[in-house]
């Protein structure tokens, strides 16, 4: 790495003074930065009956992927761009692209402006790597450990009270005031880190693969659409076929491209180890299968029994926290218990599989046990316990199966396919709901109960199928996952994806 000229040595930043007041407040102020990316993932599943009112549509699902389809793509390259330009420099930009976002969103006119605001604040995912990338550079390493446990512990901290306050914004101001909330929210924030939070002086030169995360994007972004539109168009329509077909082409160039440049968006050579790869695809469905369930819990708690269908209690968005915070417990506590165990000497990958097989269990006492508060409790509480289980094993199984040098960039790629996934799985279940919707104008959009459950079917047999593919396909074998490790050293492919790797990564050690 090369200092800039225009920045102090790294000796400088770090020597270790105790806790100033400085790193104290620049603490505080980056626990609260992914409080609010907390906030701004999980806002639209609670207020999005209430969207649906003034917008009625059977494409809700793309609120949640446009949000998190800009964040798969974007995280990766924002986080090359730190490194060329200053980690703080491109945290504070991100912030200041994802509040005006948020300021879009609170005034839209249309659906459509609505989606493009929630693009506009997807970016903001990549504050998952930024944050801890810059208090590792920037910090004492003493500091640095403990200034990243307490930015990454406050997100789970912080969502137990989000029902409660998207609740209480939605009920009072509408939908828009808690667009609002966010922008104001994250504008404030950005002000603050530039007041206190100092810049990393490391750069280091590197590659920014715009072509390979436009191919990326496009390709998924033409399939969603055919999945998206095909009960309205036709699935053998002529245009959607043309479109699945460019998306199939765009897709197969950015493979070709992934195996050929120096500095891929996605590193495939890392999925050539058996243990990573059931890490990335295990916590792909893991946490695809939350994003779809945290919106499918609030319609079945939202939706008025009047609408005509056997499920719905009619809960405003302020009474639906008595579900969603002891979800959020859930979530947390079953977190904490993983880490306990973990660090005692338990596998994390019996967590993960746990998690999996946790999906089932949730989806099917919402697909059949709905009718009642306590019905949807109990397994709000399950689902919050899988949510828990699948979140903190994730990053201790890509450490446990990666070397420790290679971290960033394996950490990265883990999260691409998380996040990437989660954009792709809200539209195909709306995309399984919609021959089973009504729209109500002003009203909103009610879907039929065999719609759900079609879908939480389809959930349970998914994370069933990948737990058995990492019990047995992809179950570890020491002996033999120490030659992949070998060969992955000896790949051109791999050494220089592991020259590249950037200095950034959400599960990145603050000691680098």
């Amino acid at each position: 790495m090369t200092e800039s000229p225009h920045t102090a040595p790294r000796a400088t930043s770090t020597a270790d003074r105790g806790w100033t007041p400085r790193l104290v407040w620049s603490t505080i102020f980056m626990a609260l930065v992914l409080e609010a990316l907390g906030l701004g993932a999980t806002m639209v599943s609670i207020g999005l009956p209430s969207i649906l009112k003034e917008f009625p549509t059977t494409q809700g699902g793309w609120l949640t992927t446009a949000y998190f389809l800009a964040g798969a793509v974007s995280a990766p390259l924002l986080g090359k761009a730190a490194d060329l330009y200053g980690k703080r420099r491109i945290l504070l930009l991100t912030m200041l692209v994802s509040g005006v976002g948020a300021m879009l969103c609170a005034l839209a006119p249309s659906f459509g402006v609505l989606l493009v605001g929630r693009a506009l604040q997807g970016p903001i995912l990549a504050t998952l790597s930024l944050v801890p990338s810059l208090i590792r550079d920037t910090y004492p390493p003493k500091r640095a450990v403990v200034a990243s446990a307490v930015t990454i512990t406050g997100l789970g901290f912080f969502s137990v009270f989000t029902p409660l306050l998207v609740g209480k914004l939605i009920e009072t101001t509408g939908f828009r005031g808690m667009f609002w909330f966010d922008a104001v929210w994250t504008f404030a924030l950005c002000v603050a880190i530039w007041l206190v939070a100092p810049e990393s002086p490391l750069r280091r030169s590197t590659h920014l693969d715009i072509l390979g995360g436009t191919l990326l994007s496009a390709g998924v972004l033409a399939v969603l659409l055919y999945v998206s539109m095909g009960h309205a168009w036709g699935w053998t329509s002529t245009a959607g076929l043309l479109l699945v077909l460019g998306g199939a082409i765009l897709l197969v160039l950015f493979y070709h491209r992934a195996h050929r440049t120096e500095e891929p968006i996605v590193n495939l050579a890392l999925f050539r180890r058996r243990p990573l790869l059931f890490v990335a695809i295990g916590g792909a469905t893991g946490y695809g299968i939350s994003i779809t369930i945290s919106q499918v819990v609030p319609m079945l708690a939202m939706t008025p029994r009047a609408a005509g269908e056997t499920y719905g209690l009619g809960y405003s968005t302020y009474r639906y926290a008595t579900l969603g915070t002891p979800q959020a417990i859930a979530t947390v506590a079953a977190g904490m218990v993983v880490g306990l165990l973990v660090a005692r000497g338990r596998h994390p990958r019996l967590f993960l599989t746990i998690g999996l097989l946790a999906w089932p269990v949730a989806t099917m006492l919402l697909a059949y046990r709905n009718d009642s508060f306590l019905e949807l409790a109990v397994a709000a509480l399950v689902v919050g316990v899988a949510g828990g289980l699948v979140t903190a094993s994730v990053p201790n199984l890509v450490m446990r199966a990666t070397p420790a040098d290679d971290q960033g960039s394996t950490a990265g790629t883990v999260q691409l396919c998380q996040t990437g996934f989660s954009a792709v799985t809200p539209v195909v279940m709306f995309a399984v709901l919609a021959p089973h919707a009504k729209v109500f104008p002003g009203g909103g959009v009610v879907y039929g109960e065999t719609g759900f459950r079609t879908w939480l079917l389809v959930t349970a047999v998914l994370a069933i199928v990948i737990a058995a593919i990492g019990a047995t396909l992809l179950r570890e074998r020491p002996d033999q996952d120490v030659q992949e490790f070998a060969l992955d050293a000896a790949s051109p492919l791999s050494e220089r994806a592991g020259k590249a790797a950037p200095s950034v990564g959400p599960l990145e050690s603050p000691n680098g």
